[in-house]
Formats: C-alpha cells, sequence, structure tokens
C-alpha cells in the first residue's frame, strides 16, 4: 500500500478527522502510542518474517504502551519513492529503516532528523554494538543519528551444477579470468549472468562497484567514499563500459527492463550461472515454492574477483522529529529494539542475515541451518578489499538515473562516458 493517492470531498466529523490525523502520523489508542511504520521487507521479501517477529515481540513487550502498525509498502524503489514524497512533504513517519539506500542524508537535509547521540552514549550496551564502520554509516559530524542491526557482507552465488557442465572448477580469481569463465558457460549454451536495470538495478550495480574497486587504488577510494559528486573517473568508465557488456552479451534477455524478482527468478530456476546478492538470499535456495527441491546443494559461494568483498553495516533505521514527544519516545524504544543484539540474533537465524555487531556471534543454530554462510564468511575474511556499495553511497535521486539509463547504455543509445556524466550532473543537483 502506498497511502492515499487522492482526496474525497465529503463530510467529516471530528472523530473521522482524528482518525484521519491519527492514521498519518501516530497517536495513541486504547492507551498505546501508535508508531505506524512503512516497509519493504514484507510479502515475499526475504527479511519479512524477521519483521514480523520483531514487531510482534516488540508489541508484546510494550502492550498498553506503544504499538507498532505495519504499512506494507512492496519493493524497494517503491518505498524509496514513497519516502523520498514523504520528505518532500514534511510528513514523514516516526521511523524510517535507510535500508542500503541512504535516506539518511535527504532526511538530514530536511531537518527531520532526531539526534541519537545522548540516548546511545547513555547507553553502554547499545553502544556496544557500534562497531567503528557502523559509527561511521550511521553518523554525520560527530553525531549519531541511526542504528544498524544488519552487516552488508555481499559476494555472488554461482550454479555449481552449471560451472560443472562448462568444465569451470572454481570462481574466478581475476575479472580476466571472470569474461574467460563467461565466454566459456555462453559456448556451452549457458547464460552466464543474472542482470537486472529497474528498481535502481540492484544487482548489476553490485557488479560495476566490485570492478571499480579493484581497479585500482583510486577506485578503492571511490568506492570508500560517501556521496561521491564525480563519476567521470577513469575507473568509473572502465566499469561502466564492462556493465554494457554484461547486458549485451552475458545476461538474460529479460535483464534489460527487469528488475531484481527477475533477475532472482532466474538463477533460481537455473537459467543462469551467477548472482551477485547477499547472504540473505540463502533462504530462497530451499525455499521449494521458488526453486527445485535440491538446488541449495548446486549452490556456492564467492567474493569477487580481485579479492573484493562488500563489507559495511547497512545504514540503520532512525528517529523522526514529531510534535508529540511520546511518539518521539516509542519511535526511540523501537529502534532500540530492532537493532538489538536480540533482533540481529532473530535476523541471523530466520533469514542468514549477518549481524552488523561483531559482539553478535554466529550461532551453532545459524551455522547449522546457513552452512553456505558460514563457507562465505570465511572467504570473506581473506578478502583484500572491501567497501560499502555504490546504492548505499550515492544520493538517492541517482538510483532513478540509473533506472533510467541502464537501458539506453544496453542498448548503445549512450557511451559509458555519458552514462557517467548523468551520474555526475545528476549529482550536483543535491549540492
Amino acid at each position: 500500500m502506498k497511502g492515499i493517492t487522492g482526496k474525497r470531498f465529503v463530510p467529516l466529523c471530528i472523530a473521522g478527522l482524528c482518525i484521519a490525523l491519527f492514521a498519518a502520523c501516530g497517536g495513541k489508542k486504547s492507551g498505546a502510542v501508535i508508531i505506524n511504520y512503512p516497509t519493504f521487507q514484507c510479502g515475499v521479501n526475504t527479511a519479512a518474517p524477521v519483521v514480523e517477529q520483531l514487531i510482534a515481540e516488540f508489541n508484546q513487550q510494550y502492550a498498553g504502551k506503544y504499538e507498532i502498525r505495519k504499512e506494507d509498502v512492496p519493493g524497494d524503489q517503491n518505498y524509496v519513492d514513497k519516502i523520498r514524497v514523504q520528505l518532500g512533504t514534511g510528513d514523514v513517519p516516526p521511523v524510517i529503516y535507510g535500508g542500503g539506500y541512504n535516506l539518511l542524508d535527504p532526511a538530514l537535509a530536511r531537518d527531520v532528523v532526531v539526534d541519537l547521540t545522548a540516548v546511545i552514549n547513555g547507553d553502554s550496551e547499545w553502544k556496544a554494538l557500534y562497531s567503528d564502520t557502523a559509527l561511521t554509516v550511521n553518523s554525520r559530524d560527530g553525531k549519531i543519528y541511526a542504528s544498524s542491526s544488519e552487516g552488508s557482507v555481499i559476494g555472488y552465488f554461482y550454479n555449481k551444477e552449471l560451472f560443472a557442465k562448462a568444465g569451470i572448477t572454481a570462481p574466478a580469481a581475476s575479472w580476466d579470468e571472470f569474461f574467460r569463465q563467461c565466454d566459456t558457460l555462453k559456448a556451452a549454451g549457458i547464460t552466464p549472468l543474472a542482470l537486472d536495470t529497474a528498481d535502481s538495478a540492484w544487482i548489476s550495480m553490485l557488479w560495476m562497484g566490485a570492478i571499480i574497486a579493484t581497479e585500482n587504488t583510486a577506485g578503492l577510494a571511490f568506492m570508500q567514499q560517501m556521496t561521491p559528486n564525480n563519476y567521470n573517473t577513469p575507473e568509473m568508465i572502465k566499469a561502466a563500459a564492462l556493465i554494457q557488456n554484461m547486458l549485451r552479451n552475458y545476461t538474460t534477455v529479460d535483464a534489460v527492463g527487469g528488475a531484481y524478482e527477475h533477475a532472482a527468478n532466474n538463477f533460481l530456476s537455473g537459467n543462469a550461472a551467477m548472482i551477485a546478492n547477499g547472504p540473505w538470499m540463502m533462504g530462497d535456495f530451499s525455499d521449494t515454492t521458488k526453486t527445485s527441491a535440491g538446488f541449495a546443494d548446486k549452490v556456492g559461494a564467492a567474493v569477487y574477483p580481485g579479492g573484493f568483498v562488500y563489507d559495511a553495516p547497512i545504514q540503520g533505521y532512525f528517529v523522526t522529529k514529531q510534535k508529540d514527544p511520546a511518539l518521539q519516545e516509542a519511535s526511540i524504544a523501537m529502534v532500540k529494539f530492532f537493532t538489538s543484539a536480540h533482533a540481529q540474533q532473530v535476523a541471523l537465524e530466520i533469514q542468514g542475515m549477518v549481524p552488523s555487531s561483531p559482539g553478535v556471534p554466529i550461532s551453532d543454530q545459524a551455522k547449522q541451518k546457513w552452512p553456505l554462510l558460514v563457507n562465505f564468511l570465511d572467504q570473506a575474511n581473506n578478502a583484500q578489499f572491501r567497501s560499502d556499495n555504490l546504492q548505499a553511497t550515492m544520493y538517492p535521486n541517482l538510483l532513478d538515473i540509473v533506472s533510467q539509463e541502464l537501458p539506453r547504455l544496453a542498448a548503445g543509445s549512450i557511451t559509458p562516458e555519458q552514462f557517467c556524466q548523468l551520474l555526475t550532473e545528476g549529482a550536483a543537483k543535491n549540492n
């Protein structure tokens, strides 16, 4: 649901008006402060069961005092668009989840974010969950504004059966070897890559960022920079050219114009040999409603060629300024609960999500349930290079440009240089 999209000109009684205001901003009902919470982690999203459980636990723990009311916003891009519209109108939800899309900076630009520094510094248990990188991701100018629950250790998955059919014995160590493997797979009648261009092109942009980061020290520095303004760099242009090549020669016919769901389905159905994504996808490998029985045994995990892995906490939850102090207090309680060690453990065991805090161990239960995760984390520990992903560091308005221009890049309507210039021009609109 995306909320009210039109107006009905009918008489309203006072009670009806109160209900409408209550629904829009959060409020009290039956003595409890209501936190209206929009989220894309619903429906078929792999995090949906985690969010459902945490909401149920929170509502039980704070019964009669606080209550979370979830609003389903299916699709990451729909969620990002909704938050951006709400930031524009000033009618923001009490709690916003950054979700890897850097929603914090535009919210700070609107001066609607609550400074959590004193609260977190005054709570030793909460503060202990922050690693140095989590503080960097969630802080600006020495002030803490958000709290993470999820780590973002991302590599790629490959179909071992399809690799073997093509005579490939192991993931590529270099990008030259990687593209030779793509040629080998293609020659064997196997589509090498599951890619996408719609909804900010999550999967394709993961490949692009990994190429940039492993090109040279300047490329890695670019990937480690928050909200870069200049995408006209040799490393970025080269990566755009290689993504153009991938979209033209090594992916499925529905990749151009397709969203994440199309790419995921192509990998899960065995129509493509590789997909870039995080550990949270592992639950899909054994879900027989999405793939065939035994598919999980066919999947391997790898870090990117050149010894790179994405490794940074996902930008977390932040509280927005509300007129009602009780609602703001309730929202802080929600953020603390959703980013607690318990919440991180729940996400790990249900979804295979890596905790953001190094103090939350990989439990024996999680190791037994997610052996592929353990294998991947062992590889990630030995990776030479790491950074956050492109979507987490770029200005949110660039996500639309990526989705609009990648199909034109694939078609040859624009060059890699022009693609990078369009991103640079989009970034300049934020200054």
